[in-house]
């Protein structure tokens, strides 16, 4: 029996360390981010666009999947859908604008880091060239 009592304990304490070497500890490990996935663009962006005729400040309605870019873009002369790409931080979207003869508007640029902010340059048809920015709303 006196030899029973010890072999019983050292079963406990082997039990019991084995339990807790094998429950978790601390905190749930949590995934990783995919470094090489795109930023998320989605939501609203107020713009300011530098063109020769002056400054304008248009909105973006931004919805992203994957890579894929689709939305609104709001200004002076109305709502147009737009889509585009965004691999890695490079986004490039168009439009066309006007019912007569629509002139399609090119933007192509880079997202911050921080997916707050982006900027670049834009081909405006007959409008000519011009440099935008956006913050997220």
């Amino acid at each position: 029996m006196k030899r029973f009592v010890p072999l019983v304990i050292l079963g406990v304490v082997l039990a019991v360390g084995a339990a807790a070497i094998a429950a978790p500890q601390g905190r749930p490990a949590q995934a990783k981010p995919d470094k090489n996935a795109p930023p998320s663009v989605a939501g609203k962006w107020i713009m300011t666009m530098e063109m020769s005729m002056g400054t304008a400040n248009p909105v973006l309605e931004l919805a992203q999947d994957g890579e894929k870019i689709t939305g609104t873009y709001t200004g002076r002369y109305g709502a147009s859908s737009l889509q585009g790409t965004l691999k890695g931080r490079a986004i490039q979207f168009s439009f066309a604008m006007g019912a007569d003869s629509p002139q399609v508007m090119s933007f192509a640029g880079e997202v911050a880091a921080d997916a707050q902010s982006m900027k670049g340059t834009a081909s405006l048809g007959e409008m000519g060239d011009a440099t935008w920015s956006a913050k997220r709303q």
